[in-house]
């Protein structure tokens, strides 16, 4: 069985529509009202207001938005989506066309060009067929009046000047119309008297990324799938062409669609989807494939073929049809009992052993009745798209739930996120490392991705630089928990919507490796923070006021245990406690959890899903990409290294409370070297009290020179601290050129999360083994594909995942 969900236009509003949703979806309705300035619920509530097309048709993308979160949250997606008219910009908001604030702006201004439109009508006509109708309107003159909606055989609305269209009503009754009825709007609907309106309306769209849809949506235009790099130009000509609603119902009856859902306020669409179950039924053209465009090759890349012998159709693609009334959901022979055999006759009595059959001749046995196996139970395929929260997916504006980060080594930069956001992913750009050049914030600000974020003395500057750029989303590397300049960062721009929730327009999504920093950031920060950087001017008292109901992240990535955070347990068993804690925090908004750093195989991605994840992180595995600003010697070093070439070693964050982190010793000395002066750190204070050999070995083979000449070696009582040296090494192993080479050949600090390590193993001897093969869209293609093929396989089948 295939599902369809649709999304009703203009005309099926009715008062107090969407009663129910708002309580359950806060944070949607909060966005909302703050881009239109009025509350929705009064607006439903408010007969007057929902004449005016400026209010209805936002009030009604909202209102259907609400109504498709509140079915998601219960039932897989669907096979696909469709909107009439207005609905359209709801189905491509459900299919992660665009996100929902920005398909809400482009249906008021939508909203806002109609209403400037005049001098046209429109009449709906009923019991007429459309070649009749346009052939009465060729023989009436009628050539100013144009067909606006062609809804079912017998449903018709037509478009053009007010005048015009009424002189045509009484005609048309006389031809046998049951109804001719003139629609109260003043606008010629899509007619080529919006021509005008389309161009300006032009002019909002182009400013606008579409993104592929994850669900197929039909166009309303082409009575076909949108295609991302079309869906612009589609909605141009939607104001001012023929909404092909019947081509559309014929063409997903045609690709084995037997169930239509109607997702918003009255049952119209409900009622043309019986109609077309009636009247129409699959070709004979063979098995059917997915309404997501012509044939051949699915998007996963399974023929229709493959398909419907897998038995995931349910009918679709097993049995033939023709368009002679046979019912489209009729079941396949095998699904019943066996039929006759060839060259029997059905209404005959089975013959007998020892019967003659008239011609004196014993007779063959009866044939044994072919035993048929009952049908398998449909099992919902799970798409890639659909893996993870498709809330989150919209936060960051990405098609699949995957964030491509770093190590925070600086490996990660502005060619690596705009790599990973043509392919569709979340991307975050490693911190600086004190080079302000090294990141394009304004490209940031554009196009979407983040910036990673570190505590330290010049926190308050950076934040202050991302904030100028219009960076929306950082990533937070603060194991003590959140400090000012995040806070300031996060409530810079936050607001109380007309109804009073609290919505903050910039995201953070929290690092953390145990339950207490979860909770840490899963708090709204503290009335004394927040009152001092009221003080310092550092946030205005309204975004105080709303920060003191929001947690300070958004989301958090779990990542594996080190140092003092061990909380002996893994990442995969901290993701359902931390999500459990995360579901109880304060705000309107949910805070999605994910795992960062730890998932390099199709098999730990279906673990991670299936134990919730909302999202993935890739670091290591990030740094290993083309696109990386790291040493080729250093990217084949990492494609190559397993469990067994990583180690644990100090390195300069927390260094005196001995913070391990995850590196590769094979190729460099750094492990040895940073634990050795770690350990002299320890023991002794100053380097002058460390013994000559040790001091003359480190002189020499670490630091190249006398520690005397270090830049800032000296501290305040005028003697050199041996943390100082240890930090100084630490620095520089990590440090980059821009060419992306160590500054010493055995001594390159080299990161490398378990992510990295796994994805090695299992692409080894494959096309991915080589670290020029691994762009993100490689590399997240095959992880998430392979990972919903796992999870389809265990998927329950649809009947058992209703309510």
């Amino acid at each position: 069985m295939r599902v369809v969900w649709a999304f009703p236009g203009q005309g099926s509003q009715r008062k107090n529509m969407g009663a129910g949703l708002f309580d359950r979806h806060p944070g949607t309705l909060a966005r909302a009202e703050a881009v239109l300035g009025r509350s929705v619920p009064e607006l439903c509530s408010d007969q007057a207001a929902l004449r005016d097309t400026r209010v209805l048709q936002p009030v009604l993308y909202t209102v259907g938005a609400l109504t498709y979160l509140d079915r998601a949250a219960r039932e897989p997606q669907p096979d696909c989506m469709i909107g009439h008219s207005l609905g359209e910009y709801t189905a491509l908001y459900a299919s992660g066309a665009l996100d929902f604030e920005t398909g809400l702006r482009l249906v008021v201004a939508r909203a806002e060009i109609m209403s400037r439109a005049s001098g046209g009508g429109m009449l709906a006509v009923v019991g007429l067929g459309i070649d009749r109708l346009r052939e009465v309107m060729r023989r009436e003159g009628a050539d100013d009046i144009d067909v606006a909606n062609h809804n079912s055989p017998v449903q018709t609305v037509l478009s053009g000047p007010e005048e015009s269209v009424r002189a045509l009503a009484p005609v048309l009754r006389r031809e046998g119309a049951g109804k001719c009825v003139l629609l109260h709007i003043s606008v010629a609907a899509h007619s080529r008297y919006m021509a005008e309106a389309a161009d300006e309306l032009g002019t909002v769209l182009d400013a606008v990324t579409f993104h592929e849809p994850r669900v197929p949506v039909i166009c309303n235009v082409t009575a076909r799938p949108h295609r991302a790099g079309e869906i612009a130009l589609r909605l141009r000509e939607h104001m001012c062409r023929e909404v092909r609603w019947w081509d559309s119902l014929a063409h997903l009856v045609d690709h084995g669609v037997t169930e239509l859902v109607e997702l918003g306020p009255g049952s119209v669409l409900t009622k043309l989807w019986a109609t077309a179950r009636t009247e129409l039924a699959p070709g004979a053209a063979g098995p059917q494939g997915p309404p997501d465009g012509g044939g051949g090759a699915a998007r996963d890349g399974t023929s229709a073929d493959t398909r419907a012998g897998a038995g995931t159709d349910a009918g679709a693609g097993a049995v033939s049809a023709t368009r002679t009334g046979q019912n489209a959901g009729a079941r396949p022979e095998t699904d019943a009992t066996p039929g006759p055999q060839p060259g029997g006759d059905s209404a005959a009595a089975p013959r007998t052993r020892g019967s003659t059959g008239g011609t004196g001749r014993p007779s063959a046995p009866p044939p044994v009745p072919r035993r048929v196996p009952p049908p398998v139970p449909r099992r919902v395929p799970v798409a890639k798209e659909r893996l993870g929260s498709a809330r989150f997916r919209e936060r960051y504006g990405a098609e699949l739930a995957w964030v491509v980060s770093g190590t925070g080594d600086g490996a990660v930069g502005d060619e690596v996120c705009r790599a990973a956001r043509a392919a569709g992913l979340a991307a975050f750009a490693d911190p600086a490392l004190g080079d302000p050049d090294r990141l394009s914030l304004g490209g940031a600000g554009r196009q979407g991705w983040g910036i990673g974020l570190r505590p330290g003395p010049d926190a308050h500057e950076q934040v202050t630089a991302l904030l100028a750029h219009g960076v929306r989303h950082v990533e937070a590397h603060h194991p003590h928990g959140p400090d000012a300049a995040l806070v300031r960062f996060r409530f810079t721009g936050a607001r109380r919507g007309p109804a009073g929730a609290a919505v903050a327009v910039r995201h953070v999504i929290a690092r953390v490796t145990g339950l207490d920093q979860a909770a840490a950031f899963l708090r709204p920060p503290s009335a004394a923070l927040l009152a001092e950087l009221v003080r310092t001017e550092g946030l205005s008292a309204a975004e105080a006021d709303a920060a003191r109901v929001l947690p300070v992240a958004s989301d958090l990535a779990v990542q594996a245990p080190g140092g003092w955070h061990d909380d002996g347990a893994d990442a995969y068993q901290l993701l359902p406690a931390v999500a459990a804690l995360a579901a109880r925090s304060p705000g309107p908004e949910p805070v999605h959890v994910g795992l960062c750093g730890v998932v390099g195989t199709p098999e730990q991605a279906a673990t991670a899903f299936a134990l919730g994840a909302a999202f993935l992180v890739s670091t290591s595995l990030t740094a290993c990409s083309p696109a990386a600003r790291l040493a080729v010697a250093l990217k084949h070093t990492l494609a190559g290294a397993g469990d067994d070439d990583v180690t644990w070693a100090p390195t300069e964050r927390h260094a005196t409370l001995g913070v391990p982190a995850r590196v590769v010793r094979r190729g460099t000395l750094f492990p040895a070297r940073a634990g050795l002066l770690h350990r002299l750190l320890r023991a002794h204070r100053y380097f002058a009290d460390v013994p000559e050999h040790r001091r003359r070995h480190i002189e020499e083979h670490l630091l190249g020179g006398p520690a005397t000449a270090l830049p800032a070696a000296a501290s305040a009582d005028g003697r050199l601290r041996t943390a100082d040296v240890f930090r100084w090494y630490a620095r520089e192993t990590a440090r980059r050129t821009p060419g992306g080479d160590p500054v010493r050949p055995l001594d390159h600090q080299l990161p490398c999360d378990p992510d990295l390590t796994h994805f090695n193993r299992v692409t080894s001897g494959t096309a991915l083994a080589a670290w020029t093969a691994r762009t993100p869209d490689a590399v997240v293609g095959h992880l998430l594909t392979n990972a919903a093929e796992l999870l389809t396989a265990r998927a329950p089948n649809r009947a058992e995942t209703r309510p």
